[in-house]
This record gives structure tokens, sequence and C-alpha cells, in this order.
């Protein structure tokens, strides 16, 4: 046995229990060559000082919750790149509002589901439809980390087209000190939310008011969890509560922050031409005005010229630079919109310098998260809940068949940084089957249905008017000529090529014909074009 793989203990134990020596020698000698394959495992001198917390996620998150999410605050308030890059991402992630489609079609449902979600009606508060309650919750999830959605049962006498609502609530409501075990079993409260002996969540213990307000109390009371939806991020498998966004930039915002003080600071005194003034005599007259409650000090004004007496000696105060402050900036502001998961343009507004390409892949980077966001936090935590809960009181009240409707939402789409080429992309990928008509306007913020019945009236209005647009496809190619869609009558000829035998002179139609040809194949191929206007939800 190496001495170098031995201790005293195993010395020691190695003549009563030499089975159980050698299983220890044994591990310690596979750590050993763990530590010497990953450097970061290592407890030399590169590695000292730092220490990993072995708890799991509740007891590492437990912790820092209130802690951060203050501070997380604090900072959106007080400093504008935090709030930028927090409206950026709620901006992005919400747009105008995730739209519901029901799947298969279902007019009920959706006629219902637009009355109540579509109108102030759905929150509690009376303040956001459903849209603007997707962009309140999002927004608190990134601030706070975490945010609790409860649903409000209402009367039919309170004239609601759904006898419910929706309330969106501070996490500082989930009362943290609710954190221990319930009877013998497996049952518990961890951190406020409580779950069942196979580890379902069944209950939140909520504050009845917020902590923090003048009608604040320390008493909480038991909500069941079929009431609550609690949406946040989840890092570890296990985690119970959300942290803020803000967490892994926290310290370098605060010290970008006062960063900033100290360089506006020393750009003042920059700005300031001070002197110095020896007379070893002290008889000399003051070189400017003297203040009188400080005669020590004289006040120069621009632009002066000024005699020194003799004897009297002057030394300029050289100002300092701040020359650093546009380098260390760029830096920090880059690792803090890394950490936040914004594009560094859209964290500074500072778009100056940078190469169409690089801002594609920045910006195609930064969709890539949005839409991570979207799909496993907003809609399958925030969006589908509501929507379940809504169709339950919709079929109880039997304004829909059954509870059970499944629902497909479409997300707002990028904006376009280049119109021509990603309008001209939607074309194609219609045209090659990638995606229908009705997805790409769904896309869009439009209900197709809606949108068809809108260009067929447009269309109505312009044939009873007599007036040809070059949007209208049915009179204009796309080349910008006029066309005819309208076929022969059975048995007429006169649209039918001529027979064979000379061409008669000056004949205009013929002269055309390679035209009128080109001219057909764009109206059976070519594209429809609705024109270039900019679309919104509504």
């Amino acid at each position: 046995m190496p001495a170098s793989a031995t201790s005293w203990i195993d010395r020691v134990t190695a003549p009563i229990a030499p089975r159980w020596t050698l299983k220890r020698v044994r591990a310690r000698a596979v750590v050993d060559v763990l530590r010497r394959h990953y450097e970061g495992a290592g407890t030399g001198r590169r590695t000292q000082g730092w220490k990993g917390p072995t708890g799991d996620a509740n007891a590492i998150v437990g912790p820092a919750l209130s802690n951060l999410r203050y501070r997380a605050r604090d900072l959106v308030r007080n400093n504008g790149h935090a709030e930028s890059a927090l409206s950026t991402i709620v901006d992005h992630t919400c747009g105008w509002g995730i739209v519901a489609k029901p799947k298969p079609k279902n007019a009920r449902a959706m006629n219902v589901w637009r009355a109540w979600a579509e109108t102030t009606a759905c929150d509690a508060d009376g303040r956001h439809d459903f849209y603007g309650l997707q962009a309140l919750a999002f927004r608190t999830v990134v601030e706070s980390g975490e945010v609790l959605i409860r649903r409000r049962p209402r009367l039919l006498s309170d004239g609601l087209p759904l006898p419910m609502q929706i309330q969106i609530l501070d996490p500082d409501f989930l009362d943290s000190s609710k954190d221990r075990q319930l009877g013998a079993g497996l049952a518990r409260i961890v951190q406020g939310v409580e779950y069942d002996a196979i580890g379902k969540r069944v209950g939140y213990w909520l504050f009845k008011e917020h902590p923090g307000s003048l009608f604040g109390s320390a008493e909480s009371v038991r909500v069941p969890a079929e009431n609550i939806r609690h949406m946040f991020r989840a890092t570890r498998p296990g985690q119970v509560r959300g942290l803020s966004w803000y967490a892994p930039v926290l310290l370098r915002f605060k010290d970008y922050d006062d960063y900033a003080d100290a360089t506006l600071m020393k750009q003042k005194v920059a700005a300031c031409l001070s002197v110095i003034t020896t007379d070893p005599l002290g008889a000399g007259p003051a070189l400017g005005e003297v203040d009188p409650d400080k005669p020590e000090i004289d006040s120069l004004e621009p632009g002066a010229i000024l005699n020194v007496p003799a004897g009297r000696t002057i030394q300029v105060v050289n100002p300092p630079t701040v020359r650093e402050h546009t380098e260390y900036s760029t830096t920090t502001l880059r690792e803090i919109a890394t950490g936040l998961g914004v594009t560094y343009e859209d964290l500074t507004g500072d778009y100056a310098d940078m190469p169409f390409s690089a801002a594609r892949m920045s910006w195609l980077r930064h969709w890539a998260r949005v839409d991570g966001w979207r799909w496993k936090i907003l809609i399958p935590q925030f969006c589908d809940p509501v929507w379940r809960w809504a169709m339950e009181v919709a079929a109880v009240m039997d304004l829909v068949g059954d509870e059970d409707v499944p629902v497909a939402w479409t997300a707002p789409p990028p904006p376009m940084i280049d119109p021509a080429a990603e309008g001209l992309a939607y074309l194609r990928n219609i045209r090659a089957g990638i995606i229908s008509w009705s997805e790409a306007v769904r896309e869009r913020g439009f209900d197709p249905e809606e949108l068809l019945a809108e260009i067929a009236q447009d269309f109505d209005n312009l044939e009873r008017l007599g007036v040809v647009l070059d949007i209208d496809p049915r009179k204009m190619t796309q080349a910008g000529q006029a066309q005819s869609l309208t076929a022969p009558p059975a048995g007429d000829t006169s649209a039918e090529d001529p027979p064979p035998g000379p061409r008669p002179p000056n004949d205009a139609a013929d002269d055309n014909e390679e035209d009128d040809a080109a001219d057909r194949r764009l109206v059976r191929v070519g594209p429809v074009r609705l024109g270039s206007g900019t679309y919104g939800r509504r």
C-alpha cells in the first residue's frame, strides 16, 4: 500500500479491518485522480478561499430570496439601464399579447374567452385585460423572481362575462417563515408552499395584506393550490421558489452605479480651473474677488488677465482625466447584458458602429431566449392555467359544451429588421408549405377569419365604386400591369389561339403575345399582395 495513500487511521485499522481500510484507500485514490483531472475541484492555491455550498436548491435559495428581491427592485427604480433591460425582456416576450386559439375550432369557447379576457373584466384590480396581465405577471417574475396568480370567484350579480377574475400578487405575500414538517409523514411546508405526502403542491400560505403595506400583518392563511398558480424560472430540480433574474449581475450593477457617480464628480472637478498662489511676504493683494466669509479663497472670472504682484507665485492644478470611462462602461455593460439575456444595444440604446451582420447574430441569440421564456415559463405557467380556469367556469354556466377545450397559443413575431427580405421569406414559407397562411397571419397579430372578411369587404367596396388599386391582385399583376381574371363563356372561341396562317400586320395583341403569356403565368402562380401595412393585434 503506497505511503502517500495511507493515513494514521489506515495504519491503525489495517490489522483490525483490512477490507474496510482498503475501501477507504481506494475511495481516496479515486478522489485524488478526479481532482487532478478537474482543476476546478482542486484544493491548491488557485482555488484557495473558493467555497461552494452543498445544500439543495431550497437551502441555497431560501435565505437569499428577500434581499435579492428588494435590491433588484431598488436597482430598477434608480438605474436606467436596469429598467431598460427589464422593459426589453417584457416587451419582447409578451409584445401585444400571446393570443389563444381553440383547436379544433370552437366558436362558443372563443366568444366567451374574448368577452372575458379581452376586457378589464378579467382583472381583479380592473386595470388590465388578459394581455396586460401577461406583461404584469412576467415583469414581476423577472424583477422579483416569482409571481402568484390567484383565481378569484365572483358572484353572478357582479355582471361579469364570467364570474371569475385573476389577481396578480407579489411574492411578498408568500409567508416564507412557514417551513416545517407536517406530522410523521412526508407532508411538509417549504418556504410557504405546502406539499402532501407524494410531493404535490396542495396549498399556499399567504398574508392577508402585503407585509410592507400600512395594513400589513404577520398572520397568514392557507389558500388551496387549485386557486393559485406559482410562476417562476426553475434552475435546479426540486426548486420551490424563484430568484430575481438580476441576481447574477446585482453587484456589477451596483459597482457600475458607484463608478458612474464617481466619474461624474471627477468630470466636475476636471471642468474647474484651480490655481494655488504663494505669497511669502503676505502683503500682496487678492487676485480676484474675495469671499468675505472665506478670505483665503479668491474667485477668478473666465478670460481675466491679472497682474501678479512681485514675489507672488501661481501654480495651476492639473485636473484629472476621465478617458477610461468609455472602455470600462462598455465592458461592464456587455457583461450585464449577457447575464440578463438581452443585447448590449437594447440595454444601452447604443447602436453606433454596429455592423449589420453582428447586430443580426446578437438579435437572433436574444430571440432564441425569448422563445424559451415564452414556451417554458409564460405559456405553461400562466396562459394555460388561466385558460383552463375560464373554460371550467364557462362549462359550469353551460356557455361551452365541455371544460376540456384544447388551445394553441400564437406569440407575436420578432420585429422585422429588413421588412423587404423578411416579408419575402414569409411569402416563400407559405408557398412552400412550411407554414400556413393562417398561422402567418396569427403571427402578425391578426385573426385570419376577420382579416379575410375585411379583405373581401375592401374588394367589394372597390368593385362597387369602380376603383382599381395596385393592391388588388384581381386587377393588377405584381409587375403593375392590368389583367383580367374573367373566364370566357362556354363555347366562346374569341379567346382561343388564332388558326395557323400568316399573321395579320400591325396586330398589337399578337405583338404582345409573349407579354400576355407572362401575365397569365403571374396570374397563375404569382403572389397575392395585400399591401404593406404594419399590423397590430387589434
